[in-house]
C-alpha cells in the first residue's frame, strides 16, 4: 500500500530542490536586472517557501498528537503556505504582463489604464485579491478557510475554494494576455508558456481532488524551470559580440509596445563609422567590432543595459520609457557630444562619427518597418544635425512616401511622358524632348529630382526608362510628330542604366519591336555623367549611332569634364547649359568657353 505521506514528503523535497536550483542558477547568471527578472525571482522564493512549509508540515504531522510544539509548528506551516501560495497566480499574471510588453517598467506600469476595460479588470481583481488575503490573514479568528479539528486533523472549509476560483481567474487572465500577444512571442516562449500552463493546471487539479497528494508545488516548480530556460534565458535575443539585445529582440519588444499602446522614445545612433580624416594613420588597423563594443558599453551607461539594441549595420537603438522630453533630448545630446571626443582603444585615441535621432512612438513611427527605415535610409547632407528630432525627420517620412509611390507607380499609371518641343533659330519645329513626370494619387505631383534618385536606389530605373522609350516609340509610330515637323524625339539616359553591360542591345530590341525608324530617336546624357567613364560610354554610343540613333550631350558647361575626351564620344549635338549662355557677357569663363568650343 502506498504511503501518501512519504510520497508527498518526497514531492515537497523535490519541489524545494528544483526551486533552489532555479534560484541559484538565476543568481549565478546574474539575471536580475529587468522587472520581469525580479518578479520571477520573487515567484521562485514564494514557491520554495511553499515547498519548505510542506516539508515542515509532513515532519510535524507525525508528532502532532504527542507534541504541542509539533502541532503548533504544523499550524504555522499551513498558515504560511496558504498566505504565500495564494499570491503565486496574481504575481504570475504580472510576470506575464512584463513578458508580453504590457508593462515595461514600474513607473509606466499603469500606462494602459487609459483603456477603461483594462483598468476596471485590474481594480476588480485587485479588490478580490485583497479580500482573499484578509480572509487568510484572519482565518485563525474567522475559520473560513481551514481548521484543525479536535483530533488535530486538517480540514478544508468553504473559503478555501475561493483560493482555487481566484487562482483560476488570474491564470485565465494571464492566458488571455499570452493569446492576445501570441504573434509577438518567439517560438521558444510560446512553447514554454504553453507547457507551463499545462503543468500548473495539472498540479492544481491533482491537489484539488487528492488533497493528501501534494503534487502542486513540484508541478509548478517544474513549470517555472521551463520558464527559466526558455523565457528568462535570453541567449537567442542577445548579440554576443556587442553584449546588447539584437534586432530580433528589438522587433519583438517594440511590436509588443506598439500593440499595448505604451509610448516610448527611441534614440537611434546610426552611421557609426571611422573618421578617416582624424585617424588617417589608423584606418584599417582598428577592429570595427571592438569599436562598436565600446559604443555599446557607453550607451549602457546612459540607460539601463537591457534598453540597448543593435538593429542594423553600425546602428544602435536605445529605448526610454519614463523620461521627460527634455531629459530625452539631453541624453541624445550627450550621446552626440560623446562622438566629438576620442574613444580609447588599446591606449590609442580613435575618432568616430555618428548620427543621432530621437523618434517618438507611435507619433513618429507606428510600425517596426517605419523605425528600421529611419535607421537605414540615406540622410541628405543638408538635413544632418547633431541631434535630429521632430520636424527634422519630416524628410524621412516624405522620402518613405515617395519611395512607396515610386514602387507602385508603374502599376498604377502614375508616370506620364510629356513632350517639350525644340525649334530652329527660324522658329520652325526641330524636335522634342521626352520629359518624365509623376502624379501619385496620394502625394500629387512629384518632381523628377525627387523620384529619379529613389527609383535608382530601388533598382526600378530600368523599368521606368523602358517605359519612357516605349511611350516615345508608341507616339512616333502614330506619325503625328512627323506631321508637325518634329523630326526626332530626345530620350534621357539614366546614369546607372547606360553603364550596364548589354544596355545598347536592350535599347535596340525595344525600338525594333515597335517598328519605329531609329533616326527619329535621340539619346541625351549629361556632361557630368559622361565624365565618369568615357571608354565605356564611347562603346555604347558608337553602337547606338551605328544603327541610326542620334546622341546628344546635355547641360554642357556645368560639369568638369575633359573637353577633348568629351568630344571623343562623337556626339551629334552639344546642348550648352543656359547658365553658360546667360552668363557669357558677365562671366570670363563663358566668354572663354564659347569661342573655343571645337565644334564642326
Amino acid at each position: 500500500m502506498i504511503n501518501f505521506d512519504d510520497v508527498s514528503l518526497g514531492l515537497s523535497i523535490a519541489g524545494f530542490l528544483v526551486c533552489l536550483s532555479d534560484l541559484l542558477f538565476t543568481m549565478m547568471d546574474k539575471r536580475f536586472g529587468k522587472p520581469q527578472n525580479k518578479i520571477y525571482i520573487f515567484m521562485i522564493i514564494l514557491l520554495a517557501v511553499n515547498a519548505g512549509c510542506g516539508i515542515v508540515a509532513f515532519i510535524s504531522e507525525k508528532n502532532k498528537l504527542v507534541s504541542d510544539t509539533a502541532f503548533h509548528t504544523l499550524e504555522v506551516s499551513r498558515y504560511i503556505y496558504f498566505l504565500t501560495h495564494s499570491l503565486l497566480a496574481p504575481i504570475f499574471f504580472f510576470y506575464i504582463s512584463f513578458v508580453i510588453g504590457r508593462s515595461v517598467s514600474w513607473k509606466v506600469r499603469y500606462a494602459q489604464y487609459k483603456h477603461k476595460p483594462t483598468f476596471l479588470f485590474d481594480v476588480l481583481m485587485g479588490i478580490a485579491l485583497l479580500v482573499m488575503m484578509l480572509m487568510i490573514i484572519f482565518n485563525p479568528l474567522l475559520h473560513w478557510m481551514w481548521i484543525f479539528d479536535e483530533s488535530r486533523d486538517f480540514q478544508r472549509l468553504w473559503g478555501e475554494m475561493l483560493i482555487y476560483i481566484q487562482s483560476a481567474l488570474w491564470l485565465t487572465a494571464s492566458f488571455v494576455l499570452v493569446m492576445r500577444s501570441w504573434n509577438i512571442l518567439s517560438q521558444s516562449r510560446k512553447y514554454s508558456l504553453a507547457v507551463c500552463y499545462f503543468l500548473v493546471v495539472t498540479g492544481i487539479l491533482i491537489q484539488l481532488f487528492f488533497s493528501n497528494f501534494y503534487m502542486e508545488v513540484l508541478m509548478e516548480a517544474l513549470a517555472f524551470t521551463g520558464v527559466l530556460i526558455f523565457v528568462e534565458n535570453e541567449d537567442d535575443r542577445r548579440d554576443v559580440k556587442l553584449d546588447v539585445y539584437n534586432s530580433a529582440a528589438f522587433s519583438l519588444d517594440i511590436s509588443a509596445l506598439l500593440k499595448n499602446k505604451i509610448p516610448v522614445r527611441l534614440i537611434i545612433v546610426r552611421d557609426i563609422r571611422f573618421n578617416r580624416n582624424a585617424n588617417l594613420m589608423l584606418y584599417g588597423k582598428i577592429d570595427s567590432s571592438s569599436l562598436l563594443r565600446k559604443v555599446a558599453e557607453y550607451l549602457g551607461t546612459k540607460v539601463k543595459k537591457y534598453d540597448v539594441y543593435t538593429i542594423g549595420h553600425h546602428v544602435f537603438a536605445v529605448t526610454l520609457y519614463d523620461r521627460s522630453e527634455e531629459a530625452v533630448r539631453q541624453t541624445a545630446q550627450e550621446i552626440a557630444d560623446r562622438f566629438r571626443n576620442p574613444w580609447n582603444m588599446n591606449q590609442t585615441d580613435v575618432f568616430l562619427k555618428a548620427s543621432v535621432m530621437i523618434v517618438g512612438l507611435p507619433e513618429r513611427a507606428s510600425t517596426i518597418a517605419d523605425i528600421l527605415y529611419m535607421a537605414e535610409c540615406p540622410i541628405p547632407e543638408k538635413f544632418r544635425k547633431p541631434v535630429m528630432q521632430g520636424e527634422d525627420l519630416d524628410w524621412i517620412i516624405r522620402y518613405a512616401a515617395v519611395e512607396a509611390a515610386v514602387t507602385r507607380g508603374l502599376e498604377e499609371g502614375s508616370f506620364e511622358v510629356y513632350y517639350q518641343p525644340t525649334y530652329h533659330i527660324n522658329k520652325h519645329p526641330y524636335g522634342a524632348e521626352a520629359l518624365l513626370r509623376m502624379h501619385d494619387h496620394e502625394l500629387g505631383n512629384i518632381y523628377p529630382d525627387e523620384f529619379i534618385p529613389i527609383a535608382e536606389k530601388l533598382g526600378l530605373i530600368d523599368e521606368i526608362d523602358d517605359f519612357v522609350l516605349e511611350q516615345v516609340c508608341r507616339l512616333l509610330s502614330t506619325g503625328v510628330p512627323q506631321q508637325y515637323g518634329i523630326g526626332h524625339i530626345n530620350v534621357n539616359l539614366s546614369v546607372l542604366e547606360c553603364m550596364k553591360d548589354g544596355f545598347a542591345d536592350h535599347i535596340i530590341r525595344i525600338v525594333e519591336a515597335s517598328g519605329v525608324d531609329k533616326h527619329h530617336i535621340s539619346f541625351e546624357i549629361t556632361e557630368s555623367v559622361a565624365a565618369k567613364d568615357y571608354r565605356h560610354l564611347e562603346e555604347v554610343i558608337e553602337k547606338l549611332k551605328s544603327v541610326g540613333f542620334m546622341f546628344y550631350i546635355d547641360d554642357f558647361g556645368t560639369g568638369y569634364s575633359n573637353i577633348n575626351a568629351l568630344f571623343s564620344l562623337d556626339a551629334d549635338v552639344i546642348k550648352i547649359d543656359k547658365s553658360v549662355l546667360w552668363g557669357a557677357e558677365k562671366s570670363e569663363r563663358g566668354m572663354v568657353l564659347l569661342p573655343t568650343l571645337p565644334l564642326t
